[in-house]
């Protein structure tokens, strides 16, 4: 019988951002007070994550209580023959573990500038994308990519390409534009056979037109707060991403999928397989908050993953699980 814990038993759970913006691009913060922010709201480690400007504040704002995963936000951009933006692949370069560091050919250096990579009238946006995530992987960095929906892409111009982790809501691009949700394409990919993460972000900017800071978060189990601890559990799933609740635990046991969860209307198992497979707890009118759910397994899921949408619609999602079954 398949048994799998989708977080480790052990470790302390660090929630943070991966995607943040500064003065340093087009963000109102300093990264001085972002860092600051942060912190009062919660968090224990920051990426800032600027446009096409690599940045490295481990030394200047690193705290004992408070990690900054030094990255970039890089772009591969795509203008019609009026200069108009047409297409964009944002992807986040995340200062890898030791070990990608040390087997990384070059690497960035605090303020190196990083494109953005300019194509005019048309291009091969599966080709364009290849390149920018290679240009990342080079440097000892692991890749998300960003906020595709609001980015005007087609499946087919990312999906296949190496990067690690798809941003799967980011909470500035909901709020200015309601395109801030990209599960869809997250299933396309594990549909397909790709084992791929996902996190939730605010990829904030902080110009007071909308909220757009503390709203898209992931929370990760790791041994210690430490940049190589923090990445190892990124890169091995052993987190959630969310804009509100909480997963306390999930995985497979005794031939069912289950989750644990705080107060949730609706909990629901995201699957593979055959047409109608996967399901959806609903909490029934004036009874308690759903807090848990179990899913049987049917054998002809490879991947399943879940969901918790609470009172306000806000959601925490969890990362994949993946199943191979004994087929005799």
């Amino acid at each position: 019988m398949i048994h799998i814990k989708g977080f480790s038993e052990e470790g302390n759970w660090y929630k943070g951002n991966l995607h943040s913006h500064t003065i340093n691009s087009d963000g109102m913060f300093t990264p001085w007070e972002a860092v600051e922010e942060f912190k009062k709201n919660g968090y224990s480690f920051l990426c800032i994550s600027d446009h096409n400007l690599y940045l490295d504040y481990r030394e200047q704002l690193g705290e004992e209580d408070f990690l900054i995963l030094p990255g970039v936000e890089a772009a591969a951009i795509l203008y019609d023959d009026e200069d108009r933006c047409v297409k964009v692949h944002h992807m986040n370069g995340i200062l890898g573990t030791a070990a990608m560091q040390e087997s990384a050919p070059m690497k960035y250096q605090h303020m190196e500038e990083v494109g953005p990579f300019i194509y005019r009238g048309s291009w091969d946006g599966a080709g364009a994308a290849g390149n920018l995530a290679s240009e990342l992987h080079k440097r000892g960095c692991f890749v998300t990519y960003n906020h595709p929906i609001w980015s005007r892409v087609e499946a087919e111009e990312f999906i296949l390409e190496d990067f690690e982790i798809l941003e799967i809501f980011n909470y500035n691009t909901q709020n200015e534009s309601e395109t801030g949700y990209d599960t869809t394409y997250w299933d396309v990919m594990l549909r397909r056979g790709r084992h791929i993460l996902a996190d939730a972000s605010d990829d904030n900017h902080n110009a007071g037109l909308f909220d757009d800071a503390f709203g898209g978060y992931i929370v990760v189990k790791a041994d210690s707060l430490t940049h190589d601890s923090i990445a190892r559990s990124i890169l091995t799933g052993n987190y959630y991403s969310s804009s509100g609740p909480e997963i306390y635990d999930w995985g497979i046991k005794d031939g069912k999928a289950y989750i644990t969860c705080s107060a949730s209307e609706r909990i629901s198992f995201i699957t593979d397989g055959f047409v109608g497979a996967g399901s959806t707890v609903l909490r029934k009118a004036k009874e308690d908050w759903l807090q848990e759910a179990v899913y049987p397994l049917t054998g002809n899921e490879t991947y399943i993953r879940a969901e918790c949408r609470d009172l306000y619609g806000k959601k925490a999602w969890t990362n994949p699980i993946y199943i191979e079954y004994q087929r005799r």
